[in-house]
């Protein structure tokens, strides 16, 4: 039975092997001869050549004009000497790649347009070298030309094993078979006219988005930060609300190109996304009117980061700005998180709105025994040496009347920075008034009554 079925086996086997050959490795291979084998191969190397040969000639010619560019710019520490310095660094690289691609598209035009007269005489042309030495390039240029800190994350090695695996397909011819069957496996039809379906290849093509825009973002936002907070000319809040809207455009932004890149029809999301908004509308009034309160408290300016504030009872100074609430710290370390709606609506004392400096009150009061003009040079010497206390405008003493028990003074101080505290500067004033009362026998009054007793009862004493 074995030697009646061998020869059937022998023979379907060399059927496979002469239909593998013939379908699939033949004309691999005469490809192969193709490009490196004849005429071709010295057409590609000469373009390889040039493109190399003219990348250096450019790089060096510009190296001088970069040199002065980076010098003329050294002071501003920008994005703008950040993206000179990138591009000073690789501009190799970059001419490389424009010159390698220009060329491979250039050869691959002229190979279309003589298909017709080569029609009937075998395959034309095929330029795969000068375009897998544009990919390295290609390659080498992302892995090269990007910070160290990015490549060793994981999410760029990913993407870089991803672009290569592209490119080692499209080079073998393999990759436009593989995506016409990836684009026919359709996943989620949300449309019948065909506007808005989801296939294999369209979700593939959101998640390489998404590993591109994840680094492209946080780049993005990262050098508007830094330019933004850079603008001495801008207030703080207004610098928090251009990086809260820029934070939003970026995000909603990449989330559109990432869901058109996956097929859908952005339009399809109207009709829809107008019922959501009204629900979330009616939904979340609280929560919408402190985004807004938000919105208007960076706009117009009344409140900032560092600003000394009072609300609500509550005195400290202003940590952060949120688009909900407003982070307020006391004196005692607690973080108050305020409502932004609360900060629009209630009274707020802001210590430090148009001037950082504050006049402090300081009440007090002497015996009818002692000398005004010299409780008020003594009290005036005394608050001079506290270090808080501002010389230009500097301290007064005031006598503020006559009271019931003693003279009534009142010493007035400005200081410059609320935010560390005003009662702590009063409790030091009111020592350094002690004991300056103490060194010079100066009583504090404390309430008297005189006692007239007009008439005693009498009492029978036996």
């Amino acid at each position: 039975m074995f030697s009646s079925f061998a020869p059937l086996f022998a023979a379907s086997f060399n059927k496979w092997l002469n239909q593998l050959w013939t379908d699939t490795l033949a004309p691999r291979w005469n490809s192969f001869k193709q490009v490196f084998v004849g005429e071709d191969l010295l057409i590609q190397l000469g373009s390889i050549a040039g493109a190399f040969f003219l990348a250096y000639v450019i790089t060096l010619g510009l190296k001088p004009l970069f040199k002065r560019l980076t010098e003329a710019i050294e002071e501003r520490d920008d994005w703008v000497e950040d993206s000179v310095d990138w591009v000073s660094d690789n501009v190799f690289r970059l001419l490389l790649v424009g010159l390698l691609w220009s060329g491979s598209l250039y050869l691959d035009a002229n190979a279309a347009a003589g298909s017709d007269a080569r029609a009937g005489l075998g395959e034309g042309p095929n330029y795969i070298l000068v375009r897998a030495l544009a990919s390295i390039a290609t390659l080498w240029l992302v892995s090269g030309a990007l910070p160290r800190r990015i490549k060793q994350q994981v999410y760029f090695k990913t993407l870089f094993f991803v672009l290569a695996m592209l490119l080692i397909l499209n080079l073998l011819g393999i990759w436009s078979v593989i995506r016409e069957g990836l684009n026919g496996i359709r996943l989620f039809p949300i449309s019948e006219g065909g506007e808005t379906q989801v296939t294999v290849l369209t979700l593939l093509k959101g998640l390489v988005a998404i590993l591109i825009l994840i680094p492209l973002t946080a780049w993005l936002v990262r050098a508007s930060e830094s330019k933004v907070k850079r603008m001495k000319s801008v207030s703080p809040a207004l610098q928090v609300l251009a990086l809260k809207i820029i934070k939003v455009v970026v995000a909603v932004a990449a989330i559109m190109f990432v869901i058109s890149s996956m097929g859908v029809n952005l339009s399809a999301f109207a009709v829809l996304g107008g019922a959501i908004g009204l629900g979330l509308g009616f939904g979340f009034q609280k929560v919408i009117s402190n985004l807004i309160s938000g919105v208007i408290l960076l706009g117009d300016r009344s409140i900032k980061p560092g600003d000394v504030i009072e609300v609500d009872q509550t005195y400290g100074w202003i940590n952060n700005l949120g688009a909900r609430y407003t982070s307020v710290i006391t004196r005692d370390g607690t973080e108050h998180l305020i409502p932004n709606e609360m900060m629009i609506t209630e009274k707020v004392v802001n210590w430090s709105f148009s001037d950082e400096k504050v006049r402090l009150k300081v009440p007090f009061g002497t015996s009818y025994a002692s000398d005004p003009r010299q409780v008020m040079k003594l009290v005036l010497e005394s608050a001079k040496e506290h270090p808080r206390v501002l010389a230009d405008p500097g301290p007064v003493v005031r006598l503020m009347g006559f009271g019931d028990s003693g003279i009534d003074f009142e010493l007035r101080i400005w200081i410059r920075d609320p935010s560390a505290g005003v009662n702590n500067v009063r409790s030091d004033l009111y020592l350094g008034i002690w004991d300056a009362f103490k060194e010079h026998n100066i009583e504090i009054p404390f309430p008297q009554r005189d006692l007239h007793v007009k008439e005693m009862p009498s009492r029978d004493i036996r």
